[in-house]
């Protein structure tokens, strides 16, 4: 059994359809232990509110057994990464999946989005995410519009070689993302290989 932590991004109300919603009915179904909290405010986000709720559903995680995953998506990844930086888990992720980061410089000129914007220059975020993540994975598209600089601006920032998966956008319903075949085998196997299958 595994437990896995899926963490949605800006204005996602878990609709019917998202690749996210239908990986946790699969996993579910699998058995395995699921966590897919709704982050309040999602059209207003406040960072404060969302790590808080992150830093529960993490460290109830730990509660329990299983290896412990998190897959985040967009502004999710943001989310993520802050906690990170901040040490608000108590114990590390066997496995991270950041989907589609998006630019820092689009979240912070987003109405809405309140706070300040992840900061890729920090010296400390490399350290800190592969501190919380014992694999640490990323993964973009070349057309999306949510990273405009490219994904090369997280290859610098995590110190990793991201995974592209051409033709996917910001991997969302407008992008026409729904069921993530390849996603859901490389929870089961570990093979980073098996995400870039769709």
């Amino acid at each position: 059994m595994k437990k896995i932590l899926l963490l949605h991004g800006w204005t996602n109300r878990r609709p019917e359809g998202h690749w996210m919603r239908l990986t946790a009915a699969y996993l579910r179904y699998q058995g395995h232990q699921v966590w897919y909290p709704q982050f309040p405010s999602p059209e207003t986000p406040d960072p404060k509110e969302w790590q808080e709720l992150l830093r529960q559903e993490s460290n109830m995680m730990d509660e329990v057994g299983g290896e412990k995953i998190c897959i985040a998506h967009s502004l999710g990844t943001t989310n993520w990464l802050i906690g990170a930086l901040n040490d608000i888990y108590q114990k590390p992720f066997d496995r991270v999946l950041l989907v589609a980061p998006p630019d820092p410089e689009m979240t912070s000129q987003a109405e809405g989005i309140k706070g300040d914007p992840l900061d890729l220059s920090n010296p400390s975020l490399a350290t800190q995410a592969k501190k919380w993540a014992r694999e640490l994975l990323v993964i973009a598209s070349e057309n999306d519009k949510w990273l405009p600089r490219g994904i090369e601006i997280y290859r610098d920032a995590l110190q990793l070689q991201p995974l592209i998966l051409s033709g996917a956008g910001h991997f969302s319903l407008d992008d026409g993302w729904g069921e993530w075949r390849g996603l859901q085998k490389w929870i089961g196997s570990g093979n980073p290989d098996l995400i870039l299958v769709r």
